[in-house]
């Protein structure tokens, strides 16, 4: 990458740019040099350049003019500029180079060691700026193709799941033994959570393009949960108290005051498109790494409603995969900034539910 790196030195003097060609002749970059500001900024409409030595004391255009400009422009906005002068090393005069956009001073007769000493720094974090780059474009390539790849194999799962829930219905509607009528259920049981952890993941695949910024502290969710049933605007918006159920341990790492705007959404969304059916609140913290707060009830989405709540054209129905739609964009939010994921399915028979997935830890994300 040396031989595309580039300096840019400007001065009114050719004697003085012709030594610095000589001085930087060793360090591997290619040296433009102009002799005024407009044949400076010409260079630069062409080419990229790493660092600019600007001498301070030139006609017609400064070197504080040529760097406003350079600031000014969208290209250079962000090159390092040295000013180089053979003026006092006065406070002001440094001052107002400063406020013009520069990163350091080269007072004349210039220092050779510190000159390339200076030079080759910024070279380093050029290079280094260039290697992250790449490594930022090819993680983003990475994770693109992670998220095609956990999107056809969330499919192909989807597939024997779903087969495996229509037999174990006619399992259970064909036969007349209870033990195999019990069976049945457990294998749609099983089916049914595996699908939903299938989501999770999809929705775990999908970048996010926000990120709340979190201040996460230990606490216990199942607590907070039921705090948040008793808040006075909840229970405005509940026909009835909600069943309450908690498993396992719900100790975790959360921001406290996200995750209670998180509830409430989710409370209110629930409680709307219930009517005046139940609803059940489960906090499960039976997983080693993970929490799950799952709020359901028994009612079915309208098409709108579940357009709004999950998104897409129809409403979720059979084994598709859960989206999530403008009315749950909200907690959703909160959910992916602790690193986890939010899912709602809407189905004839089983009813409607929000699935809010959480690591335990925010230290293990």
């Amino acid at each position: 990458m040396a031989d595309q790196i580039s300096v840019l030195v400007v001065d009114d003097k050719p004697q003085n740019l012709l030594a610095m060609r000589a001085l930087l002749a060793d360090s591997g970059l290619q040296v433009l040099t102009a002799e005024s500001g407009p044949q400076a900024l010409e260079l630069l409409l062409v080419h990229d350049v790493m660092l600019a030595l600007l001498d301070v004391q030139m006609p017609g255009m400064d070197g504080f003019t040529l760097a406003e400009l350079m600031r000014g422009a969208e290209r250079t906005r962000h090159v390092p500029i040295i000013f180089l002068t053979a003026g006092s090393q006065e406070a002001q005069r440094s001052f107002k180079g400063y406020e013009a956009g520069a990163v350091d001073f080269i007072y004349k007769p210039v220092d050779a060691h510190v000159l390339r000493s200076k030079v080759a720094v910024f070279a380093d974090l050029h290079r280094q700026r260039l290697m992250l780059a790449e490594r930022i474009v090819e993680q983003e390539r990475l994770a693109r193709v992670n998220a095609l790849m956990l999107g056809a194999l969330s499919h192909d799962i989807r597939s024997p799941l779903s087969v495996m829930m229509l037999n174990a219905e006619l399992l259970i509607r064909q036969t007349e033994s209870p033990s195999l009528q019990k069976a049945g259920a457990r294998i749609k049981s099983a089916a049914s959570l595996l699908g939903r952890q299938v989501d999770h993941l999809g929705s775990l695949a999908r970048r996010p393009c926000e990120l709340l910024q979190l201040q996460p502290t230990p606490g216990d969710l199942a607590t907070l949960a039921a705090q948040r049933l008793d808040v006075e605007s909840n229970q405005a918006v509940l026909w009835s108290p909600p069943a309450f159920e908690r498993v396992g341990d719900t100790v975790g790492e959360f921001d406290q005051e996200l995750m209670a705007q998180a509830l409430d959404q989710l409370l209110m969304q629930a409680a709307t498109h219930a009517g005046d059916g139940a609803l059940r609140v489960q906090v499960d913290g039976g997983a080693h790494r993970s929490l799950m707060l799952r709020i359901s009830f028994d009612a079915v989405l309208e098409p709108e409603a579940a357009i709004h709540l999950f998104g897409g054209q129809e409403p979720v129905s059979g084994m598709s995969s859960a989206q999530v739609g403008p009315g749950l964009q909200e907690p959703e939010r909160v959910a992916r900034a602790h690193g986890g994921s939010l899912i709602g399915v809407s189905r004839a028979r089983q009813g409607t539910m929000f699935e809010l997935l959480l690591p335990r830890l925010q230290s293990e994300r």
